[in-house]
């Protein structure tokens, strides 16, 4: 899904936004959708798409795998710079997709803008709705251009100096309590670093 830039104000920009696996993609599409949106209004180009075999797309979800997942982020930062006629990507991931995203930086770093992942698997990560071949995130080789969100505790203490902690709502669970809230705060905090 394509959102175009509200306004042209200045150079073009671009995002992609990779979701997370599962159910947890289920639950934040909501949030992933008003991220774009809001993305948008600040003047980017945004495209959200689904990995092969998960969401809309063709396949069934075993035939997803994490090298396929980073092959289509490829072909989605190839089809929104085409769209948005820029050269470079702000690539954004929440959780598994965070993964993906750091992933798929690291081999095609030239096309890289900027790196937020939020919430990413980190070591230790009892999460059971991610995928087995997903490596937990490797702050060490980010982009330096690169924003970590983490909404939950506790944080690696040996990561706590890439991590920035930011208590919000979790959008990737179905709780009675939180269910359909939006994440603003995050979404604040990305507008932000983006400007």
């Amino acid at each position: 899904m394509h959102t175009p830039a509200a306004s042209h104000a200045g150079r073009p920009r671009a995002a992609v936004l990779c979701q997370p696996w599962g159910d947890e993609y289920i639950y934040a599409h909501r949030s992933m959708r008003q991220l774009a949106s809001r993305l948008s209004d600040c003047g980017f180009d945004t495209l959200r798409f689904d990995y092969f075999g998960t969401g809309d797309s063709a396949g069934e979800e075993w035939d997803a795998d994490v090298a396929g997942m980073q092959a289509d982020v490829v072909t989605a930062i190839e089809t929104v710079t085409d769209l948005a006629a820029t050269e470079k990507v702000t690539l954004i991931g929440l959780r598994a997709g965070a993964n993906v995203a750091a992933a798929t930086a690291a081999g095609c770093p030239q096309a890289i803008e900027a790196l937020i992942l939020w919430d990413p698997i980190l070591p230790g990560d009892p999460s059971p709705d991610v995928p087995q071949e997903l490596r937990p995130l490797d702050v060490d080789v980010l982009p330096s251009r690169s924003l970590i969100l983490v909404t939950q505790s506790p944080r690696p203490p040996e990561q706590r100096n890439r991590i920035e902690f930011l208590p919000a709502p979790c959008p990737w669970t179905e709780l009675a309590s939180t269910s359909g809230v939006i994440p603003v705060r995050v979404m604040q905090r990305i507008e932000e670093w983006l400007r």
